[in-house]
């Protein structure tokens, strides 16, 4: 994954997109055998668990849900032996295993320790930083330049740091790019000129044989009014480029 391709988890705990039993015959039977002993599943149940990573650190709102739903469906949690920290790690990433190791032990029962663990964990996958923690393929120099450089942006704006994924046209955290490009002199204003051994050790973009004449291209075109948006264009442009 390069570059600012955050990593984005698939989870099988499907109700937190779309709490409807689309995600099989399976998922289905589980969520109405889950919701059962709450009503099953209805349209006000189904709002409920929509909102799974606000509800409460200590308080689960259908008690014992989350123990039922993860050993019925998910690999990484067995009532009996708990969680599986090698299992949690290939699905979570190992910096939000570190940030709940020990909520994936707390608890009284196994329905407490199965909701302090998997609250805690979802609810971490969209720490900015910790985002930034499991981007692959980019040095530890990259990494904390993008950190230091988050910090100097409004808190509010870091909700926005996953939307990079999709490479939209208009940059998520206007400047952002721009910053941690300067930070780690990657692009020589005074000549115009992009560092590609630089941006290939510290990123991993653009890939070895990839085609960037047109990225390049646009260095003689840039914008100086707008310069934000033009290291935007053009680390996008090197980072999709084949």
């Amino acid at each position: 994954m390069k570059l600012i391709t955050v990593v984005v988890f698939s989870l099988d705990f499907l109700f937190l997109i779309d709490a409807s039993p689309s995600g099989g015959v399976q998922e289905g039977i589980v969520l109405h055998q889950c919701l059962a002993p709450y009503g099953g599943y209805t349209l006000e149940n189904d709002q409920r668990l929509q909102r799974f990573k606000q509800w409460s650190d200590t308080y689960e709102e259908f008690p014992c849900f989350t123990n039922c739903y993860l050993n019925n469906m998910l690999n990484i949690y067995n009532e009996t032996q708990g969680f599986n920290d090698e299992n949690v790690i290939k699905r979570f990433g190992r910096s939000i295993y570190k940030a709940c190791k020990e909520k994936l032990i707390q608890g009284n029962n196994s329905c407490e320790i199965a909701y302090n663990g998997f609250h805690c964990l979802i609810s971490h996958e969209d720490d900015p930083f910790i985002l930034i923690d499991n981007i692959e393929d980019i040095s530890m120099e990259a990494k904390q330049a993008m950190k230091e450089c988050l910090h100097k942006f409004n808190s509010d704006e870091w909700q926005y740091l996953g939307d990079y994924i999709r490479f939209p046209v208009q940059e998520p955290i206007p400047c952002y790019t721009r910053c941690y490009v300067n930070k780690m002199q990657l692009y020589d204003h005074r000549l115009r000129k992009w560092n590609i051994e630089a941006m290939q050790r510290l990123l991993g973009v653009p890939p070895e044989q990839a085609n960037i004449e047109k990225c390049l291209s646009l260095s003689k075109r840039r914008n100086n009014n707008n310069m934000c948006a033009w290291i935007y264009k053009e680390m996008t442009c090197f980072s999709l480029s084949q």
